[in-house]
């Protein structure tokens, strides 16, 4: 059988079905793409929220996989707190185009998006009734927006702005950015009650180091003073926030062993004797006594309360340690430890002013106290004032 030629509808008709097959090859391959985007994006958003415990963490890790995947001016995520009061948590925009979202307009969006329950995109935004002046003032042109944590205590919308690779926002964008709302979400629940949690627990450390402190109105406000004075020292030789955070509880727990000190031992005008001196110097070991079974307090915080009276030339009580054998919190306390003892009044003597009690720190740089640190806060305190009575929520 003789073939046939093809004429010009044959070739025609090929390039039709060529011209089909790319156009379906190509739509398979932004569709792996996307899928590709999104696999990467849950993988990348899981490893990083894994174990965070704090909102901000929690949202600047999720703005920043979305300014990883979607090229955007700007990404934001606000918050709305149990006051009913709006907060822009974090906004990642290498313009000053974010200003919109501390507007009105901002608080407008993500009211709407939690309205809806779901994602929604407005790629006129000029256009709208309700919206459209307004974003132009800001230079708004798009916008996508998705709820977060709808029904946790903290609830909010995730936001992107200004798409830079195209005049509008795609379906796929907006599942994206929904993808990474339904992940962050659950996480903030978590580090909000977690937050919660913690506060209480130091509003509970606070108003026990507060009820030790009053056994004596000599030692009133003793441990609050010392914890403030050890932040100030932590903060200015640049410990890290979580570490400041035990600095915090040591501060207000080094003196719990003084529960078990009579109070005429305390309250006494005059010298101890050596059978009081000794009752006094069990308050470090009778502290870790009665907090060591709190396993959150273990390691650093018990550091602090059990060292915090050793010296480095081996003096002090009660182990008689030298140097670094002692703990850093236990070196760090009783830096502030001793301070807010010199500046403060005894039953036996008044308070010396602050640059006496420096001078004895400088001199006792190196032999009673850790040098870098007494150092280091002589330094810092040349300029802050020495510390009277605080209210317990001056630390929470």
């Amino acid at each position: 059988m003789k073939t046939r030629a093809p004429n010009d509808d044959d070739i025609a008709a090929l390039q039709r079905l060529l011209e089909q097959a790319r156009q379906e090859a190509q739509q398979l391959a932004s569709a792996l793409a996307e899928s590709w985007d999104e696999l990467t994006l849950l993988y990348n958003l899981a490893e990083g929220l894994r174990g965070i415990l704090e909102v901000d963490k929690a949202v600047r890790l999720a703005l920043e996989q979305v300014m990883a995947v979607i090229t955007v001016e700007g990404a934001g995520v606000l918050l709305r707190d149990e006051s009913g009061e709006w907060q822009v948590r974090l906004a990642l925009c290498p313009t000053d185009r974010d200003r919109w979202l501390h507007s009105p307009l901002g608080r407008a969006v993500a009211v709407e998006a939690l309205r809806r329950r779901r994602g929604f995109i407005v790629n006129d935004l000029a256009d709208h009734p309700q919206w459209g002046e307004v974003a132009k003032t800001f230079g708004v042109r798009n916008l996508v927006a998705v709820p977060l944590n709808p029904d946790g205590h903290a609830p909010g919308a995730l936001l992107a702005w200004n798409s830079l690779t195209r005049d509008a926002f795609t379906a796929g964008e907006l599942k994206l950015l929904s993808t990474v709302a339904a992940q962050t979400s659950g996480v903030i629940e978590s580090a909000y009650l977690f937050q919660q949690l913690r506060e209480s627990f130091q509003g509970f450390i606070s108003s026990f180091a507060t009820a030790v402190d009053a056994k004596s109105r000599w030692t009133a406000g003793h441990s609050h003073r010392v914890t403030h004075y050890a932040l100030w020292l932590g903060e200015h030789i640049g410990l890290e926030r979580a570490y400041l955070e035990k600095v915090r509880l040591a501060g207000l727990l080094h003196d719990v062993g003084k529960i078990g000190v009579p109070d005429a031992v305390l309250d006494k005008p005059g010298r101890l004797t050596d059978e009081e001196f000794a009752i006094i110097k069990r308050h470090p070991e009778e502290g870790y006594r009665i907090l060591s079974p709190i396993r959150q307090l273990r390691g650093d915080i018990l550091d602090g309360v059990l060292y915090h009276h050793e010296r480095v030339d081996g003096k002090g009580y009660p182990f008689g340690l030298v140097g670094d054998e002692i703990p850093f919190m236990g070196r760090l306390l009783a830096v502030a430890d001793g301070f807010d003892a010199m500046t403060s009044d005894r039953p036996y003597r008044a308070g010396m002013p602050k640059e006496k009690a420096l001078a004895i720190l400088a001199e006792g740089a190196g032999t009673q106290w850790d040098r870098d640190l007494a150092l280091a806060f002589v330094e810092l305190m040349g300029n802050r004032p020495v510390l009277q009575n605080l209210p317990e929520e001056a630390l929470l």
